[in-house]
């Protein structure tokens, strides 16, 4: 389970759900006391709901951290936090070169004055959250349209946002939940110096690679450490070398005792998205359209990275992180396909929505205001489709071309235009002009020209495939005519002369360009290519909004009505905020005549090894199996060293890096992915297929210990 780009399809998948288990779920935590963890006190939970979340004072939820995309842990009082190695892949790349690869080589620093710093990363620890629907909805008028009430919805929470952050160093983000049934504000610390610990060699983080992904067996130590620095004051500030490590409110204890099948494990985490209460239309969406139409799309761009990655080092560095992604998010994608497939999810969905409407047929007043929902979220979909595929061809267009995103930007930069009080247009700042430069910087840190334009054109193809209704214009120009080779000719001439005539495609003429008058950025061609664009995404863009608005509506009152037949003590969708989950480990069994056991092994990491990627095992890593030298870290049931795990715990995408925790509070591994069988557990929870796979804290210590001889980290964490 790895962090996914869904930015297109957020609005186009679902889910449905079956409310009768509580342990399942990603829960938030003010709802702890009303979980049945109690049930678990017979599978080793010791622990009770004030040790694990407590708003007035210390508790586990202390020790967890957001990373961006993924999730991360305390573990130890001077800041030291592990999470996974793709987590923390970026940075990784980031810091690596051809001479120093710390990605293929790993990489440990024995002294504070070792660690990396890693730019643009931060760490958030949630210090409050707090229910403000009252307040929130308070700003609807019954003759508001749904436009009209989520501008008041907005507005009203950056006030709140505002208002609670004051003059406090603290980031405030307000939260719907339930569709905007419910709103929460979280308040969070921001920690702005993250520098890099620790990661073993890719061969150990990132075994088995593509060809393992989203599988169980695992055999994977996807893991890496960071510290989080702050100034000696305390305060979050950027990096500098006076800044010293962050002390947290809590950090967690690594187990070395072990579990079994039935223990009790649980994972407090950022997840994603999850989509379980939407409706049998938007899956017949996705099914049929969205979700293929994006499988596509990223299969033509992971062909064309992985092609130039296996032409040089460099290249593959640059491109190891964006090539990462789409591969991730491509596997996962084609599982949420086949998991609707198999489980046969459109039917399974209107099956249920059927007792849903008998619930509101049983009550008048019910079935008055929100009878009609079912069919209103359907037509409001049934338009989307008339526009879908040209929103999705433009957004991956200006998304995978580095130069079109330079040419938007600053197309963006030219006609933003703030007006004095006389009403004459102010001159652009140096601020302003610093942030596009800043921009610009980083886009030409991982340029490659020949990729740029083959992704370039191989978009437009697709884009000159789209249907007459939905076509764009300036490709329509372009192709006028043309068909098979004479097309493709037309389009690969036309991006050929934009990158020869562009000034963007190099960091000092992009910057000169910057400094000139807004006319003369306008000229360049890919600022004129993307104007050209911009004819055709802006009223795209505008449509989309409006459909927004309608279906964030028509969502809320879905949910209002699902809480009416469902009970208030249900689960929201995953939204990025803090959740719990919990369960116990737990074997698999797929499909007929096939078990797995709930634990992989280091014997399994030598059956695996094929001499080559992904399957290539580091010569002291055979060593130490060869030799038996697993030191304390030999599980006695399998009498070898525990690679990783699997439990039933209810996870997702934004989870990768969280601490699965054992009953006692202690870090006893940490979570990395999700099964083959589970991947649409997005859209629907199946428990009997559902599987958090995670590192074993056993295999980590191994890792440090043995293999690199970590001993300043291992002295640092309290091990039991």
């Amino acid at each position: 389970m790895k962090s996914r780009l869904l930015a297109i399809l957020l609005i186009f998948v679902f889910a449905t759900q079956s409310f009768a288990l509580l342990d399942e779920g990603m829960w938030l935590l003010d709802a702890i006391n009303r979980l049945n963890l109690s049930d678990f006190k017979k599978n080793g939970l010791e622990l009770t709901p004030e040790q694990i979340y407590n708003p007035n004072g210390s508790s586990i939820k202390d020790a967890i951290v957001s990373l961006g995309g993924g999730t991360g842990s305390f573990v130890s009082n001077k800041g030291l936090i592990i999470t996974n190695h793709h987590v923390a892949y970026g940075a990784i790349v980031s810091v690596s070169t051809v001479i120093q690869d710390r990605l293929k080589d790993g990489f440990l620093a024995k002294t504070y004055e070792e660690e990396i710093p890693v730019e643009n990363m931060t760490a958030q620890v949630l210090i409050s959250m707090k229910d403000i629907t009252n307040e929130v909805t308070s700003v609807i008028k019954p003759d508001m349209s749904p436009a009209e009430q989520q501008k008041a919805i907005n507005a009203k929470l950056r006030e709140i946002e505002a208002r609670e952050k004051g003059n406090t160093e603290y980031e405030c983000r307000a939260s719907e939940i339930f569709y905007g049934v419910k709103y929460y504000l979280f308040t969070y610390e921001v920690i702005k110096d993250i520098r890099l610990v620790y990661c073993p060699p890719n061969a150990i983080g990132n075994y088995g690679g593509e060809i393992d992904n989203w599988i169980w067996p695992r055999h994977t130590g996807d893991f890496s450490f960071l510290r989080a620095y702050v100034s000696p004051e305390g305060k979050t500030v950027k990096y500098s070398k006076d800044n010293v490590p962050y002390v947290p409110r809590h950090f967690l204890p690594i187990s070395t005792q072990g579990f079994q099948e039935g223990s009790f494990m649980m994972i407090i985490g950022y997840p994603g998205r999850t989509f379980r209460y939407r409706t049998s239309a938007d899956i017949k969406f996705a099914y049929e359209e969205a979700l293929p139409l994006s499988i596509d799309l990223f299969k033509t761009r992971i062909d064309i990275l992985n092609k130039w990655a296996k032409k040089d080092r460099a290249i593959e560095l640059k491109l190891a992180s964006r090539l990462r992604g789409l591969e991730n998010t491509y596997k996962n994608y084609l599982g949420v396909l086949d998991g609707m497939r198999r489980l046969k999810l459109i039917q399974l969905k209107t099956q249920e929505e059927q007792k849903f409407m008998d619930f509101l047929s049983s009550n008048p007043e019910l079935k008055s205001k929100y009878g009609n929902i079912l069919n209103e979220i359907e037509t409001q979909i049934n338009d989307l489709r008339t526009y879908n595929k040209k929103r999705t061809i433009l957004a991956t267009m200006f998304m995978s071309c580095d130069m079109l995103r330079l040419g938007q930007r600053l197309m963006n930069y030219t006609t933003m235009q703030v007006k004095d009080s006389t009403g004459k247009i102010k001159p652009k700042t140096e601020a302003e002009r610093s942030q596009v430069k800043s921009f610009i910087n980083s886009v030409h840190k991982t340029f490659i020209p020949e990729v740029d334009k083959e992704n370039l054109i191989a978009i437009m193809l697709q884009a000159a495939e789209l249907p007459e209704a939905q076509s764009i214009k300036i490709i329509q120009k372009i192709t006028k005519g043309k068909t098979g080779e004479k097309l493709e000719k037309a389009i690969r001439k036309f991006v050929d002369e934009l990158y020869d005539d562009t000034k963007l495609n190099s960091l000092e003429s992009a910057e000169k360009l910057l400094m000139k008058d807004d006319e003369d950025i306008r000229e360049d061609e890919f600022v004129e290519f993307a104007i050209e664009l911009e004819k055709d995404d802006a009223p795209i863009r505008e449509k989309y909004s409006a459909y927004e608005s309608k279906m964030n509506f028509l969502r809320k009152n879905l949910m209002e009505a699902y809480l009416k037949w469902k009970g208030e003590n249900i689960y929201p969708d995953a939204n990025r905020t803090m959740r719990l989950t919990y369960g116990t480990v737990k074997p698999l069994k797929p499909r007929d005549a096939v078990y797995w056991d709930y634990v992989t092994s280091l014997k399994g990491v030598m059956e695996k090894e094929t001499g080559s990627e992904p399957f290539e095992v580091p010569v002291k890593l055979k060593n130490l199996w060869e030799t038996k030298n697993f030191g304390n870290y030999r599980d006695e049931k399998i009498n070898d060293v525990p690679v990783a795990f699997i439990s039933n715990l209810d996870i997702t995408g934004g989870n990768s890096g969280s601490p699965i925790i054992n009953g006692k509070g202690e870090l006893a591994g940490v979570a990395f992915d999700g099964n083959w069988e589970g991947v649409v557990g997005d859209y629907y929870f199946e428990e009997p297929m559902n599987r958090a796979i995670s590192v074993d804290s056993r295999y980590v210590l191994f890792i440090l210990d043995k293999f690199s001889n970590a001993q300043n980290l291992l002295k640092e964490m309290q091990i039991r």
